[in-house]
């Protein structure tokens, strides 16, 4: 029984689909985008800093991005394809949005961000930012805050990735400490598909303010696109630390303790992640990864089931059905097969 499990899983190992990688492309220019504004749906102010993941069709992050201080995003040179398009910010519940960019180049979301059950309103100011970033823009000189927001307009439009960090090395030369702009830049060096600039720029904003969580989440899913998941896990346990609650992180730390060989682990992480944010559907393309990795047929197959219940028709969805019907087929030859 256990040595024919083992030859189904060398048969479907073509089209499983593997949660663990991170693709290693950012988007680019000239092709297809995907923009939006995100605000919160009861007081319609514009939220700061939210994380916006575009997830490919095979499973793999094809791109982030932060919001600005207007609550705008916009990712460009995306291939045309079907994308997930995960926002999320602590307090509130997580969306999810499913995006066809082989029907049309460019898309607008209008993402309404509903806050959690018994959880206070965030003091927005009425520009977006929140109180909090509004006392550390409040200590940066007028100098550097000016090339900031000359930076962030300049991300705001879409111009060219380099003008911007131009603006944005500008202000940290002024004021070295200031994490906000290193983390915009990261995103900038993103677009221009520069991992390892935008890598030093997180860890610059990380060691000018290390209590920001995003910036610890966004190094450690970095890390794992380079395959450094020892970096990884010790980067996304930094940021779990800051905030604990937040499903993402824990989702890519699953992720980098499967690819580790540690399904135990990640096993642990993604339970948290599943029960932080019910509605969450990748996660139970992990956790079932995470089941079939343990030679937990009947686990995987209810977790896969359960991925297309809360998202038939999303990007993993083809993957979980042929992972599906692989299993239900190993049942069936199980049965009728002589023991």
């Amino acid at each position: 029984m256990r040595s024919r499990f083992s030859r189904v899983l060398f048969a479907a190992s073509a089209c499983l689909i593997s949660i663990a990688a991170i693709a290693q492309n950012y988007p680019g220019a000239g092709r297809t985008s995907i923009r939006g504004s995100v605000r919160d749906s009861q007081t319609h102010q514009a939220i700061y800093r939210v994380i916006v993941d575009v997830e490919s069709q095979s499973g793999g992050n094809a791109a982030q991005m932060i919001t600005d201080s207007t609550g705008k995003f916009d990712i460009q040179g995306l291939d045309a394809a079907v994308y997930l398009v995960r926002v999320r910010f602590p307090g509130y519940e997580e969306v999810l949005e499913r995006v066809d960019l082989t029907v049309t180049s460019s898309n607008y979301l209008d993402i309404q961000l509903k806050p959690k059950p018994g959880t206070a309103a965030r003091p927005v100011a009425p520009e977006g930012p929140s109180a909090r970033i509004d006392a550390r823009l409040a200590a940066v000189p007028d100098k550097s805050k000016k090339e900031f927001e000359k930076g962030r307009e300049c991300m705001e439009k879409a111009q060219d990735a380099q003008s911007c960090i131009d603006h944005l090395k500008k202000a940290v030369k002024d004021y070295p400490k200031f994490a906000d702009a290193y983390v915009m830049m990261a995103t900038a060096y993103a677009q221009q598909k520069d991992a390892a600039n935008a890598k030093d720029s997180l860890e610059r904003a990380i060691q000018a303010d290390p209590k920001i969580p995003e910036a610890w989440f966004t190094l450690g899913m970095l890390q794992n696109a380079q395959r450094d998941f020892a970096g990884a896990e010790k980067t996304l346990t930094e940021g779990l630390k800051l905030e604990d609650n937040a499903p993402q992180g824990h989702y890519e730390l699953g992720k980098t303790y499967l690819a580790l060989n540690r399904p135990d682990d990640a096993e642990q992480h993604a339970k948290k992640a599943a029960v932080l944010q019910p509605k969450m559907a990748p996660v139970h393309i992990l956790l079932g990864n995470i089941a079939w990795k343990k030679q937990d047929a009947a686990g995987a197959l209810k977790e896969y089931q359960e991925y297309l219940t809360l998202d038939p028709n999303g990007p993993m969805a083809p993957g979980a059905q042929a992972m599906v019907k692989k299993i239900q087929d190993w049942f069936a030859q199980s049965q009728t097969s002589p023991q």
